[in-house]
């Protein structure tokens, strides 16, 4: 890690570097500490601005105005011990969060262009995955975002959603679990943890 809070950067891992810059203007526009990131490593070219009122409460940050690339190294870094390996990246562009204490919405596009995913718990050769796109959306019940495929987008393949209550549930539709490798596609599954497992 080299640099301050205002303007700096850290590794993440062995591949992935975050680098951040403080914007002094958009701060006193908004009254809130504004920082513009920019996260590479490999397969991996993303960028955006968060920002958190002042004093700092991380209940009450916005992080918009993301766009770039996310490779799968990145995927498996955030969640390590994944049981699929997939050679697809993931374009992201206006995706907009909002964590305000309570009140989770999202907007913006998700794209992922054809490749394949590998069951690493199975001698099953890798399956083809068709173009997938996801819509970041908001109900009543919080953060909401569909995964289909792009040519079929009436057909839900996986929904995940982070409730007011911080609560995540992923769905895995059984169109969706058609395409995972050994994962049973007769009916719908679902997981639900909350959100402190990801981030205490």
């Amino acid at each position: 890690m080299s640099g301050t809070i205002w303007n700096g950067f850290t590794r993440l891992d062995d591949a992935h570097t975050l680098s951040w810059e403080t914007s002094g203007w958009a701060s006193l526009q908004r009254m809130a500490l504004v920082v513009n990131w920019h996260l590479t490593g490999q397969d991996t070219d993303l960028l955006g601005r968060l920002a958190v009122p002042l004093p700092p409460r991380a209940d009450l940050a916005e992080l918009d105005a993301v766009r770039g690339r996310v490779g799968w190294p990145l995927v498996e870094a955030v969640l390590p011990g994944l049981a699929i390996r997939c050679d697809a990246y993931a374009v992201l562009d206006g995706v907009q969060v909002s964590l305000t204490k309570g009140l989770r919405r999202a907007a913006g596009t998700i794209v992922a262009p054809a490749g394949s995913c590998l069951n690493l718990q199975s001698d099953a050769p890798a399956v083809a995955t068709p173009n997938l796109s996801a819509v970041l959306g908001s109900d009543d019940a919080g953060l909401v975002a569909v995964l289909v495929q792009s040519e079929a987008p009436t057909v839900p393949l996986a929904t995940a959603k982070l409730t007011n209550s911080d609560q995540i549930v992923v769905t895995i539709h059984a169109a969706g679990a058609a395409m995972v490798p050994g994962m049973p596609a007769s009916a719908d599954s679902e997981i639900e943890m909350p959100l402190s497992t990801l981030i205490p």
